[in-house]
């Protein structure tokens, strides 16, 4: 196997039998072991969000602390709360802009994991450039008084507004602030897409109206009942990120008709498949380095 050069971790004895036993496996994302979960610091490099959101990594990662303004981190023992910086930079200017209207609190859930790269179990296709995050609908009336504890941030549950099985809205939860939070956070520029689900998208286009425009990048999709998931445009600087097209349909148009039709209940109801598409076999070359590169905080020589 042949490294380049210019590689910033072979300048390192001690790495080289680590890189000798992981390189194939970076290579191949279908391997039983997966060593992105197992990294646990971010990578020494430049900030940059690399590949395709659902075939990635991220070097040069960041995290929240715990707790800020307008926001609580949970889940943290899930080791899923790195993001690039400019996602760091969202969600700062996101949570102190929802606090200083009065809408709360904002729970910040699944972001990436340290150097990005593919959840093994339990996981997300996507979220594995820094550019995606999971913010639940629901607040925690504790948190919005002190800090969680450590078995609070693992333990509290997520309250949904959107029966995920009866494909139904759930009207005793509905929470009013839930528009203007979305609306918030669709007119930032930096955000590409929020998905959330079909009955809260529809639910949306119903209460919203004709001023609707910032409903183009809220878009239907599987789950996404008890959280809604922002994700952010290739940040400046990150020539290795592979963007999305942007979203021509109408806010509110005819796409969303599909997620009430015939075709999608069959899916729903276990009669038809759901349409799947391939997995990507192998990752971007450069991910190989940003797993191999030496933790954030050490020194080289």
């Amino acid at each position: 196997m042949y490294f380049p050069s210019t590689s910033p971790s072979i300048k390192h004895p001690r790495l080289i039998a680590r890189a000798l036993a992981i390189t194939s496996i970076v290579l191949s994302s279908i391997a039983q072991a997966n060593p992105w979960e197992d990294t646990e610091k971010p990578s020494a490099q430049a900030a940059s969000s690399i590949g395709t959101y659902t075939n990635g990594c991220l070097a040069g990662g960041e995290t929240l602390p715990l707790r800020g303004e307008g926001y609580q981190l949970v889940r943290t023992g899930r080791e899923r709360h790195f993001a690039h910086p400019d996602t760091i930079a969202f969600l700062k200017d996101f949570s102190q802009s929802v606090a200083q209207n009065d809408l709360g609190r904002i729970q910040i859930g699944d972001m990436s994991m340290a150097r990005g790269g593919p959840f093994g179990s339990g996981g997300h296709s996507s979220h594995q450039t820094g550019l995606d995050v999971d913010i639940w609908y629901s607040q925690d009336r504790r948190a919005a008084k002190r800090p969680l504890t450590q078995w609070e941030r693992d333990n509290i549950s997520a309250i949904p507004l959107a029966d995920a099985k009866k494909h139904r809205l759930i009207d005793e939860n509905w929470d009013e602030r839930v528009p203007k939070i979305l609306r918030m956070a669709a007119e930032d520029q930096r955000v590409e897409r929020i998905f959330v689900h079909p009955t809260i998208k529809r639910q949306l286009c119903e209460v919203v109206g004709r001023d609707n425009e910032w409903l183009r990048k809220v878009r239907p999709w599987w789950g996404h009942n008890y959280h809604f998931h922002v994700r952010l445009a290739c940040p400046e600087g990150s020539s290795d990120c592979k963007p999305q097209a942007p979203v021509r349909t109408d806010p509110c148009g005819n796409d969303l008709d599909w997620w009430f039709s015939e075709e999608f209940y069959a899916i729903l109801n276990g009669t038809k498949p759901q349409p799947t598409k391939p997995k990507p076999k192998t990752m971007p070359q450069q991910c190989q380095q940003v797993l191999l590169a030496p933790p954030a905080g050490t020194t080289t020589e």
